[in-house]
């Protein structure tokens, strides 16, 4: 007979079916953006603060998250607040006022809070150092999967139906993670007592064991290198949520695109993201991973240029939106290596946790400034560049960051 899977792979899947659903449901919100608009009669504005309402929860409790899932059990977090998730999903489906909008998608990012930095710190539990890039790069393909999947279904639900059904039916999606994540996961291998899959061995792949002593969050405060990859995530997350966003609706209301048209570009931009989610942090395993994070920060940056050039044309719109996701989709995988390259794995959890303030400040800050300067400006050229901007002093920031003495 042959070998019994690794259980490691067991949490991969399960822990791959929880980051699909949660950003098929995040990133929803941007796909549907241009019905909500017409059917809720709101600004672009106002459409960027209910995106903001999910974001400012997801932010402020997601450092707290990464935090427990370092002392608690990650598998009972994710089952609980998977429940969450799947009632503030089914309540998007039924807003009739900017007011409820905000409030129900805010409880869909409370949900959400455990879906990404406990689900990252709990799979790098399972599997040795050198596979980190790769495995993180697979899970990464998790969310462009999904966004790509909702651009493609979202129109063909709404012609037939109506927006409202699309949420009725991603709420059932993550219902679904309940009992998977309840069944499949696990907290560290030596529940099962086996090693970390891929484990070699050596002194530096020993995985996760148990540190002599904890590092308190007092002492992690003090390093630079928690700061300035901390503004580098801003960055990031600002120069991505302006442009996932509004991309849908500049498509549509403004370059006047049809809608089922303009939602392949957010369909473009996640299945070229895949490529980006696999191949950038399977070759930051081989190479010099913080040279290919400023780089693909850069790359964002110039991409939306890009985006801004190519205007109404859509043959180089297309190839603009594509650039941009495989660059998007395959930062977040190499930040979460990152955090575990630059401090001890002890303290992966709460070292993503605190980045995520900063992911935080981006993600809020974009859909609302976004928003209002394509109100006031008449065009969304002008968000776009500021978003621009941010890829730039995003590869910038992180270049600042040093490895640590051994």
């Amino acid at each position: 007979m042959g070998k019994r899977m690794h259980w490691a792979w067991i949490v991969l899947l399960a822990s791959f079916w929880s980051v699909f659903i949660t950003y098929s449901i995040r990133l929803s919100y941007s796909i549907l953006m241009p019905e909500m608009i017409r059917t809720l009669e709101i600004t672009k504005a106002e459409a960027g603060a209910i995106a903001s309402s999910f974001y400012l929860v997801y932010s402020a409790f997601t450092p707290f998250l990464g935090y427990l899932v370092d002392r608690a059990s990650a598998r009972k977090i994710l089952t609980y607040f998977g429940i969450i998730l799947g009632l503030g999903t089914f309540l998007m489906g039924k807003p009739t006022s900017l007011a409820q909008a905000c409030f129900f998608f805010a409880i869909v990012g409370f949900g959400s809070t455990a879906m990404w930095t406990p689900v990252v710190a709990l799979v790098q539990r399972w599997f040795g150092a050198r596979r980190r890039g790769l495995i993180l790069g697979l899970l990464s393909v998790s969310y462009a999967l999904g966004y790509g999947i909702m651009g493609l279904v979202h129109p063909l639900l709404v012609a037939r139906y109506d927006w409202r059904t699309c949420w009725f039916l991603l709420s059932l999606l993550a219902l679904a993670t309940v009992p998977i994540n309840a069944l499949c996961l696990r907290d560290r291998p030596q529940d099962l007592n086996l090693k970390p899959w891929g484990e070699e061995g050596g002194p530096s792949e020993k995985g996760f064991p148990e540190p002599k002593r904890k590092i308190r969050y007092q002492e992690l405060l003090k390093l630079g290198n928690l700061w300035w990859a901390g503004i580098a995530y801003f960055f990031s997350a600002f120069n991505s949520y302006v442009v996932n966003t509004f991309m849908v609706t500049y498509g549509n209301l403004e370059l006047g695109f049809p809608y089922a048209q303009s939602t392949k570009l957010a369909s473009t931009i996640a299945f070229c993201g895949m490529a980006g989610a696999i191949g950038l942090p399977l070759l930051s395993d081989y190479w010099d991973r913080k040279k290919i994070l400023v780089w693909s920060n850069f790359l964002m940056g110039l991409s939306v240029l890009l985006v801004i050039w190519a205007g109404k044309n859509w043959s180089s719109l297309l190839l603009g939106v594509g650039f941009f996701g495989i660059f998007y989709a395959g930062v977040w995988p190499l930040y979460a290596a990152a955090a575990a390259d630059y401090f001890p794995p002890e303290v992966t959890g709460s070292v993503l946790g605190f980045w995520t303030l900063f992911y935080g400040l981006g993600l809020v800050s974009a859909p609302i400034l976004g928003g209002f300067i394509a109100d006031r400006t008449g065009t969304f050229g002008w968000s776009f560049f500021l978003a621009a901007m941010g890829g730039f002093l995003g590869a910038f920031s992180f270049s600042r960051v040093r490895k640590l003495p051994t």
